[in-house]
């Protein structure tokens, strides 16, 4: 019995993917809405090629992805990506043809083998899971999470309250903390960094309403002053809180959810968790870093102080 071979050409048609295909075979066909249930129907008696694209054929419905039965008809495919996809944005570069394309052929080639030219490796190692730090130390160690104070900017490494109760405990330190930051970045950074049973934790809180944002791939944060009047910054803070606090109990992790820089209101929901710790009020910081901006080397020691009490140590 003769067998015959579909070879199909699959990538974004409005750039040369007909010509790749007929590159190949002259005879070479596309495969679109007029005439993909025939192709679906026919048995063919001889060798063909033929080429397609999501974007070439019906959408996905509740019942149907057409280009996903395509696809699994073909023996052999060619994944010719173009350099630059027919609703390319450079505002969001997940491109949805390029992603839902990847994404059938994945499924395929996972069962049939038969793909070449497909590359995941921009699905790998996203930029979103960059950690900061890592462990110092199979030993106990300290961790400081939060933002640009915690982070030290306005003062020497010396003089960072991190640094001082690493110090005074003889312990080494492991930095989560970005300028800038938010509540549930950080709270990204800590469960999923290496922390283990008997380490501690001191995460300095800052604002509530200050949220991730995406340019360009890169994680960036703004505070939008209208999310001072919408509840969901509120619900993100205090499901973040919850989610460490959560997660130190069931690790053994000693935790202190120090308030450097959240609102009143944040302070008052974190009230009933013995990790919080209200820091004695002052209207402002006992002085001021380099910058002038943010806290400087006194204050950096109230706080190293306050925590070190606190660990009994």
């Amino acid at each position: 019995m003769t067998t015959t071979t579909i070879t199909m050409f699959v990538g974004n048609n409005d750039y040369n993917l007909g010509e790749q295909a007929q590159k190949k075979d002259p005879s070479a066909f596309l495969i679109d809405f007029s005439n993909y249930k025939k192709f679906l129907k026919t048995v063919y008696a001889e060798d063909i090629t033929v080429y397609t694209s999501f974007a070439d054929l019906p959408k996905i419905t509740s019942n149907d992805a057409v280009f996903f039965e395509v696809l699994k008809k073909a023996d052999v495919i060619f994944y010719c990506p173009p350099l630059k996809w027919s609703d390319h944005s450079d505002v969001f570069v997940w491109e949805n043809n390029r992603t839902i394309t990847e994404y059938f052929l994945y499924h395929i080639n996972l069962v049939k083998n038969n793909v070449q030219g497909l590359d995941l490796k921009s699905y790998q190692n996203s930029s979103y899971l960059a950690l900061t730090e890592s462990r110092k130390t199979v030993d106990k160690q300290l961790w400081i999470a939060g933002c640009s104070i915690a982070h030290g900017v306005g003062v020497d490494k010396s003089e960072k309250f991190g640094t001082l109760i690493s110090n005074k405990l003889d312990l080494e330190v492991s930095y989560l903390t970005r300028p800038g930051s938010s509540i549930d970045w950080a709270n990204d950074q800590i469960l999923r960094s290496d922390i283990r049973k008997n380490d501690i934790l001191v995460w300095g809180i800052t604002q509530e309403v200050r949220a991730p944002k995406l340019i360009n791939g890169k994680v960036v944060f703004e505070r939008d002053p209208y999310v001072l009047l919408d509840e969901i910054s509120l619900y993100r803070a205090v499901t973040s809180v919850h989610q460490v606090v959560n997660f130190c109990r069931k690790v053994s992790v000693e935790l202190i959810l120090l308030p450097i820089l959240c609102s009143e209101r944040l302070q008052l929901l974190m009230h009933d968790l013995d990790e919080f710790y209200l820091y004695p009020y002052r209207p402002e910081f006992l002085d001021f870093g380099t910058d002038n901006v943010h806290p400087g080397p006194a204050q950096h020691r109230a706080w190293a102080e306050f925590c070190i009490n606190l660990l009994k140590y």
